[in-house]
């Protein structure tokens, strides 16, 4: 064995046996594992209520059929119900189809749906026609610009921001703390978010978005206490802002070995959210507890789940990796990545293609993806990952145990599954 190859395994091992500072305290979040009413909730479907009565005695009312699809668009956010958003997208193209005036207004609006439900070449084609009609063109360029980073246009997002003469507006610093972070410079992308939200702090809904934001990015840094006290700051704002207690849930879990905590926080949220990601972390939590059954039965329900047409694409990413990975069925896989890249053709949907490719024992084909595709195209390190076990099967070790190395600097953000492989796998090499 290499003596570089001894070197990164010690270090592997010297990280395995320091004792952690246990980070998660139960005291600070109880209060938010109740089974109260989730306030927010009860606050939007009261609305509801009053803007259905309303349009029940003017059944043209544009503001009453304004009113009704943004807040079944906002109930989405709360209660995971993807009927909601379904709902909001027929109402607003209802509108559309019956008024002469304030369609930028719904264009955006559709195309904030379609960023929510995957649908990126949609949410372009909305935006578009909003810029056409001219009105609210700032707030539609910014949605462009979010839009273009989801489609892997990191330059048109870039140039969209060149335009905005206040650099150091609240929108401005969240996109360019993405692109940021979409280059590999995660550090200067938590500064831009951290100087934001310095911006924001009187507007909850804002601050509660950006400080959940800011705690995944700590986490990604592996700034774990910072991660954990940001997202205690948002409970203390929201209450009912489950993807705090859900990255709550993935400290206690990686960080502090504590699975009996992350189950009951992830169990919580999934009495009250109907998503199905759940189950994929649940899975995880079963794996390295070595319950097989749970793990298989937790992987089925998210497969019923997010295969459910109501969803469309949304789940299609987390699909392709389990069908390559969980259920041998790569040609599904690459079947799946293929429809992702046709809806947004990013480095990490080729990334899932080249995936699906090895899983298939195409490794060639893989290798091929991910250089022309892939390869400093993004800095994921899931993708990473991906990256060193395509090159390994092609005979690249050099080049395999330095994406090795790199993917395991993220071994929180991978979670103990990955990381425990890359480990495996560097003895080998």
């Amino acid at each position: 064995m290499k003596y570089t190859t001894i070197l990164i395994l010690s270090i592997f091992l010297f990280n395995c046996s320091k004792k952690k500072e246990v980070v998660v305290n139960t005291e600070d979040y109880e209060m938010y594992l109740t089974n109260s009413p989730n306030h927010a909730l009860l606050k939007v479907n009261e609305e509801l209520l009053f803007w259905e009565s309303r349009l029940a005695e003017i059944p043209t009312s544009k503001t009453n059929l304004l009113r009704i699809a943004g807040l079944h668009s906002a109930r989405f956010q709360l209660n995971g119900e993807v009927d909601d958003l379904h709902r909001s997208d027929s109402i607003y193209n209802l509108i559309l189809a019956s008024t002469t005036y304030g369609k930028d207004n719904i264009y955006r609006s559709l195309a904030a749906n379609n960023i929510t439900k995957h649908e990126f070449r949609q949410a372009r084609t909305n935006l578009q026609d909003a810029i056409a009609i001219g009105d609210g063109k700032a707030s539609s360029y910014l949605m462009m610009a979010d839009v273009n980073l989801e489609l892997g246009d990191i330059a048109g997002a870039e140039y969209i921001l060149k335009s905005f003469t206040n650099k150091k507006s609240f929108a401005y610093l969240i996109r360019y703390s993405k692109i940021k972070d979409h280059h590999g410079d995660l550090d200067s992308a938590i500064i831009l978010m951290e100087h934001a939200i310095e911006r924001i702090k009187e507007n909850k809904a804002l601050f509660t978005w950006a400080m959940s934001n800011l705690g995944d990015m700590y986490g990604h840094a592996s700034r774990i206490n910072e991660s954990y006290q940001a997202y205690l700051k948002v409970l203390k704002q929201d209450p009912d802002y489950d993807h705090a207690l859900k990255g709550i849930a993935w400290i206690a879990f990686v960080h502090d070995g504590n699975t009996q905590e992350a189950k009951r926080i992830l169990n919580f949220i999934d009495t009250r959210k109907a998503t199905p990601d759940m189950h994929l972390m649940l899975a995880e939590i079963a794996e390295i507890e070595k319950d097989t059954l749970e793990k298989e039965n937790q992987l089925d329900h998210f497969k019923a789940e997010a295969r459910n047409s109501k969803y469309g694409g949304m789940y299609n990413t987390y699909l392709a990796t389990l069908e390559a990975e969980e259920f041998s069925n790569p040609q599904t896989a690459i079947h799946l990545a293929e429809q992702e890249i046709q809806n947004r053709p990013t480095p990490l949907s080729y990334d899932l293609l080249a995936w699906g490719f090895f899983n298939n024992g195409d490794y060639s084909e893989a290798l091929e993806i991910t250089q022309k595709r892939v390869l400093n195209r993004t800095f994921e390190p899931v993708a990473l990952y991906h990256m060193a076990m395509i090159y390994k099967s092609n005979g690249l070790e050099k080049e395999a145990r330095n994406f090795f190395k790199e993917a395991y600097a993220s071994s929180f953000e991978l979670g103990p599954t990955i990381s425990k492989r890359i480990e495996e796998e560097m003895k080998t090499l």
